[in-house]
């Protein structure tokens, strides 16, 4: 349901003597255009001046291609025309009438391309990038609806462009996606002047920029510096700030509007949200927007502010974004489950025939999950929502044991969510039973430090199948704040976020697997990882024991180290290199276990060769059905053929695509 209110006289009482000047018109002087076309093959263009004396044209904005007619002309409604010959190439120019101390401005472009160029809406150019058929240069309108910059020390700006001026939705890596917005990257001003002041425009104004189109991990947007604002109109209505994070609690938030038309409309659509008051403040409105109480799933609304003047009308929008309503548990968090699973949920996402329910509590073994029999199946313990919004890392722990299983990284897995379950992150287990015996391990400190700030929900994820049923037990669990002891490279791995971050860890048996210049890949019974770090001193075949400092960081999606010192470490050289034989299906199954660690991939079929002399550096292997993107570490120096054979390499990743990096040619054996 959307609720729509106008406030006219009411509010128009408010503002007399205060309501500011029309955005994007001056008094002394006007124009009815702000930019105008000519074709390709030559012709004319014609628009109106307003002025309240005496204009001219200033005759230094004028290029030799075009002429306009007249240069200047007197108080009163003037008809001026623009006109040019034939061209080949693109022509633009910025036109400035001048009156009094007042300058108005006219863009003139000569598209090269026979007829009138056409505009594209947001919608329109996101289908043509899709398609993949963009060649060329295009113009481009929409609103205003986020800017990430204006960048007067670049001279260039960084926003997004919608049909309506709203802010929604994402592109997934392919270009799909629900989103209605379009990128417009470090767009110049027109003919590569720069923006100087920061505030050349604002969300809400009407932009046509012109340029060349491009796709960057699937989001449509401009190719950079390669674009330019063709025309701004402002708009008649701005709001301060644009989007508000509120707490589910009932609460009233003010945005400050700045309108010119003869009105303020406003209009939601939902009904948790209201405008309670309205007040000025000098030329400045002050809308206050009632939140209601949340009780259920975090949500978001929008309120639409609209203004018109004659025929022109221009709206923006606010949008208020709520917690959910249920309730967080407050850290330390504890949850043995010798006394019942308390607010987790259990799920069977593939049920296994005959039996009721995989996850089962029991008041001596906690939470324990069996699908009694082989075949087919996959079952969830879900916890509540953990409060980690007040800390800067976390630490969880528990104690579990695990019989049966075939390969206990694919079969028996731990995931965290930060967005109330749409997507998840896998969380590496550093230490499983050996499933010899019913004798509980500790699962080791497992850093939550990626997920702090956030609610946190946990997912338990038991697998069986054809071949493997397990039984896994878990109890004792807690979460706490603080920094996660490191005394494996799946937890180093697991504490690594986005910025470069110092640690302290204590390894056993971490193995220098491969080196190449300033590349090094380590490895333990856990894990991987790949050091980056010119003149670091490893050799391959050093066996690592004690303690080693550093520095690690996600680069495209995954744990990298960026600085490695041993000198407090025990170190073996000659050590037997480990690299792990596994098929395409078992590495997908488990790879955030097996990242940056060397494995052998036997009988994989190259389907698509690396070919050093083209720079190819991107291939792929096959194998039963399983495929997996193959990429050549180095350039120019890599060729693996289409062939059947045998790889080692590392399995990578470059964000959310995996794919298993290749060093040399000769690691790859045809048969």
């Amino acid at each position: 349901m959307k609720f729509r209110y106008i406030l006219a006289a009411l509010f128009l009482s408010l503002a007399v003597g205060c309501v500011q000047e029309e955005l994007g018109t001056l008094s002394e002087i006007q124009v009815s255009e702000s930019y105008l076309a000519i074709d390709v093959n030559g012709g004319s263009a014609s628009l109106t001046v307003n002025s309240t004396g005496a204009w001219q044209v200033d005759p230094a904005s004028v290029p030799d291609w075009l002429t306009v007619s007249p240069m200047s002309g007197n108080a009163g409604s003037s008809q001026v025309t623009f006109s040019a010959g034939g061209t080949k190439a693109t022509n633009n120019a910025e036109v400035k009438f001048k009156c009094a101390d007042q300058t108005q401005f006219v863009n003139v472009i000569q598209y090269a391309v026979k007829g009138e160029p056409k505009i594209l809406t947001v919608p329109e150019v996101v289908e043509l990038i899709r398609s993949g058929d963009y060649a060329g240069e295009y113009f481009v309108k929409g609103i205003v609806c986020k800017i990430d910059e204006i960048s007067p020390s670049y001279g260039n700006a960084t926003f997004y462009l919608s049909p309506d001026g709203t802010f929604k939705g994402s592109y997934e890596a392919d270009g799909s996606g629900d989103a209605n917005w379009f990128e417009v990257y470090r767009a110049y001003w027109l003919n590569n002047t720069k923006f100087t002041t920061g505030e050349e425009f604002a969300i809400g104004d009407e932009i046509t920029i012109f340029g060349e189109l491009t796709s960057y991990k699937g989001i449509p947007e401009t190719n950079q510096n390669a674009s330019y604002v063709y025309a701004i109109k402002k708009s008649l209505v701005s709001v301060t700030p644009s989007a508000f994070e509120v707490g589910k609690d009932e609460t009233t938030v003010v945005a400050k509007v700045l309108y010119s038309g003869d009105a303020l409309e406003f209009s939601t659509d939902a009904d948790w949200l209201s405008v309670t008051e309205m007040s000025r403040v000098k030329d400045t409105t002050m809308v206050s927007i009632h939140v209601a109480a949340n009780d259920a799933d975090a949500r978001t609304g929008v309120i639409t502010l609209a203004s018109s003047k004659g025929k022109d009308s221009s709206k923006v929008t606010v949008t208020v974004n709520q917690a959910p309503g249920f309730s967080a548990f407050a850290l330390p968090f504890e949850q043995s489950f010798l006394d019942g699973k308390g607010a987790w949920e259990t799920v069977d996402v593939v049920p296994m025939d005959g039996v009721a329910s995989i996850w089962t509590n029991d008041s001596k073994y906690g939470m324990k999950a069996t699908s009694t029999k082989k075949g087919d199946s996959q079952a969830e313990l879900i916890s509540p929502n953990i409060d980690l919004s007040g800390v800067s890392s976390a630490v969880l722990t528990f104690q579990h044991v695990q019989r049966f299983a075939g390969n206990v990284n694919d079969e028996l897995k731990l995931f965290g969510s930060i967005d109330n379950g749409e997507t998840w992150q896998e969380i590496l287990i550093p230490v499983y039973s050996s499933g010899a015996n019913w004798t509980y391990v500790d699962s080791g400190e497992i850093s939550l430090k990626k997920f702090a700030g956030n609610l946190l929900i946990l997912k338990f994820v038991y697998k069986s199948t054809p071949d493997y049923y397990a039984t896994w037990e878990i109890k004792n669990l807690k979460i706490v704040e603080g920094e996660a002891a490191i005394t494996s490279i799946a937890q180093l791995n697991g504490a690594t976020v986005a910025a470069e971050t110092e640690f302290t860890a204590t390894l056993t048996d971490a193995v220098v697997t491969y080196v190449n210049g300033g590349n090094a890949f380590i490895e333990d019974a856990t894990g991987g990882i790949q050091l980056y770090l010119r003149d670091h001193g490893l050799v391959a075949g050093q066996k690592i024991n004690g303690t080693v400092t550093g520095k690690t960081k996600l680069y495209n999606g995954y744990a990298e180290a960026t600085a490695w010192d041993i000198s407090a470490a025990t170190v073996e050289e000659g050590a037997e290199i480990p690299c792990t034989t596994l098929t395409v299906s078992q590495l997908l199954a488990s790879y955030l276990r097996y990242q940056n660690c060397m494995v052998k991939l036997e009988g994989v079929t190259v389907t698509d060769a690396l070919v050093a002399e083209t720079n190819d550096r991107n291939g792929k292997i096959a194998q039963d059905g399983a495929e997996l993107a193959l990429y050549a570490q180095l350039k120019n120096s890599i060729d693996v053929p289409e062939a059947t054979g045998t790889l080692i390499g590392f399995p990578t990743r470059y964000n959310a695509n995996l794919q298993i990096g290749v060093w040399e040619s000769g690691h790859f054996t045809a048969e």
